[in-house]
């Protein structure tokens, strides 16, 4: 009898432990192909910018980050720094 309780008790723990584990790996966060942003681990704030060519929100530490003049302006990526660069200003 005790030994039918023990093999109890150890299949419960051996299930409990696989799914602590499998909880664990399916909260890794997995880097997007294609993604625009350097470093895509980095814990989101609540404070976000605006980039001015595309209008995509995002996290200014993710940002490409420029200065001109007085203001700062935040890119999703080189392609629309570029873009900010090289069109007229008004």
């Amino acid at each position: 009898m005790y030994a039918l309780l023990v093999r109890f008790l150890v299949f419960i723990a051996t299930f409990w432990l696989i799914q602590k584990i499998i909880r664990f790996f399916s909260r890794v966060n997995v880097k997007q192909p294609g993604s625009p942003h350097r470093d895509m681990g980095a814990p989101i704030t609540k404070d976000t910018v605006k980039d001015p060519i595309c209008g995509m929100y995002m996290d200014p530490r993710l940002a490409i980050h420029l200065e001109k003049g007085n203001e700062s302006f935040y890119f999703c990526s080189e392609e629309c720094q570029k873009k900010f660069l090289s069109a007229p200003q008004s």
